[in-house]
Order: C-alpha cells, then structure tokens, then sequence
C-alpha cells in the first residue's frame, strides 16, 4: 500500500531519484526557513519596554504602580466573588444529591465523590492565595524591570536557535542537493 510520498511513485507521476528526495526532503521538514518575525517582534516591544522603564522618573513610576495595584485588587474581588458562586453551585448540587431517595446502588455516592473531589479542587479556602500581592513601588520596578530583561534575553537566544537549526537544514539541503548531482 503506498504511503502519502510512495503514491506518486506507484501512479507514476515521480520517476526520477532528485523529484523523490525532494519531496521526502520537504516532508522532513527540512525545507522550513527561519521565521524569527515572532521573535523580532517580541525582542522589540521587550526593548521598548525596558526604555520606558528606564526612562521612568518616580512619579510614573508610583502612577504605575498604583494602577497596577488597583488591577490586582480588583482581580482579587472578582476571584472571590468567583469562588463564592462556585461554591456555592457546588454546594447546592450536593444538597440535592443528598436528599436524592430511591437512587441506583452506587450513582449517589459516585455523584457525592465527582462533587466534593471538584469542590475541593476549584473552591479554596482562600481564593486570592495565589493571585499577585499590590507591591510597593521600588518591588514593582524592580520586577517590571526583571521581566523586560527576562524578555530579551529568551527572545535573543530563541531567536539565535532559530537562525542556527536553518542553517543546519540549509546545510543538510547543500548535502542532499550535492548527492542528487552525483547521482545522475
């Protein structure tokens, strides 16, 4: 039985050794270029940000802080209110649940089971343990400022990985293209 590259071998429609490797090549994935545009374009905004932060006198900075303190009070609010009506809904299945009479052997206590395992996954005793903390304004420069770094520093590598593995294809491709010309 031919597979998606025998096919045109078996039909007929590739015959020769260069037309084959080519497209078994191309399956391979050693015709794929570097695309470093998502890499450039996040080591730009990474940059652009480090400059603004950089360029931040004490005022933007407490402004910015602020904001972003006020942002996390109200994601905290929201979490809260979310977990409560989780909770809640929870809550009030089990209730219906455990008043359920006549039930099949074994489905109450499998629905009590899913409802008090999911419960105690999704509701926390407190919600906003894990969400971010309002930070003072030299804590939150100091991790904006981290973050940017982080940034370019990931995107540069990446990107330089990304350039290095065309390279190596390219390479590969010289080699296979190499060995086409000798072969016929």
């Amino acid at each position: 039985m031919p597979t998606g590259y025998t096919a045109a071998v078996v039909d007929g429609t590739v015959t020769d050794l260069k037309t084959f490797a080519l497209q078994c090549a191309r399956g391979m994935g050693a015709l794929i270029t570097a695309d470093t545009e998502y890499h450039d374009r996040e080591l730009s905004t990474a940059r652009a940000r480090l400059s603004e932060l950089e360029g931040m006198d004490l005022a933007a900075r407490t402004a910015a802080t602020e904001a972003y303190n006020a942002e996390v009070e109200a994601r905290n609010e929201k979490s809260v209110a979310e977990n409560t009506e989780q909770r809640n809904r929870y809550n009030s299945m089990i209730a219906q649940v455990v008043k359920w009479k006549g039930a099949p052997e074994g489905i109450k206590e499998f629905m009590l089971d899913q409802l008090h395992r999911g419960r105690d996954f999704d509701c926390h005793d407190n919600p906003t343990e894990f969400n971010p903390k309002p930070l003072a304004v030299s804590d939150w420069y100091r991790e904006e400022l981290r973050k940017a770094t982080w940034a370019i520093g990931y995107h540069e590598g990446e990107r330089a990985k990304e350039i290095a593995r065309t390279a190596e294809r390219n390479a590969w491709l010289r080699q296979l293209h190499d060995s086409l010309a000798e072969a016929t």
